[in-house]
C-alpha cells in the first residue's frame, strides 16, 4: 500500500480524535496499518473515526476496502479474479455494519 496525502490526513485525523494508546498502535508499515484499522473499524464507536477509515480503505483501493467490508486481516494475496467495484464496496460496507444498525433505527 502506498500511502498518499489524503490517507496521511485520515491517519492524522484517526490519531487525534483516538486514545494515545490506540494512535501508538497504527506505528506500523503501511500494509500492516491497513490490517490494524480494519480491527479499529469494528472496535470503536465513534462515527468519525468509522468515516475516516473508510475514506482511507477507499484511497488505498477496491481489495483494501473489500478487506474492510469482510472483516478479513489476513496478508494481501495477489489474485487475477476481478473483484467488485468502488461504489459497490462502499454501498455494502454501512449494510454489514453491526453497530449502524442501531444508529439508523434509533435516529430515523
Amino acid at each position: 500500500m502506498i500511502l498518499n496525502e489524503a490517507m496521511v490526513d485520515a491517519l492524522h485525523s484517526i490519531r487525534t480524535i483516538e486514545s494515545s494508546r490506540t494512535s501508538k498502535q497504527l506505528n506500523v508499515p503501511a500494509n500492516e496499518l491497513g490490517n490494524r484499522l480494519i480491527v479499529l473499524y469494528y472496535k470503536t464507536h465513534r462515527l468519525a473515526t468509522r468515516e475516516l477509515i473508510t475514506l482511507f480503505m477507499a484511497q488505498a483501493g477496491v481489495v483494501w476496502l473489500r478487506k474492510l467490508l469482510t472483516r478479513d486481516i489476513a496478508p494481501i494475496v495477489s489474485s487475477p479474479t476481478r473483484f467488485a467495484s468502488l461504489t459497490d464496496y462502499l454501498g455494502l460496507l454501512a449494510a454489514n455494519d453491526d453497530a449502524s444498525e442501531g444508529y439508523f433505527v434509533n435516529n430515523a
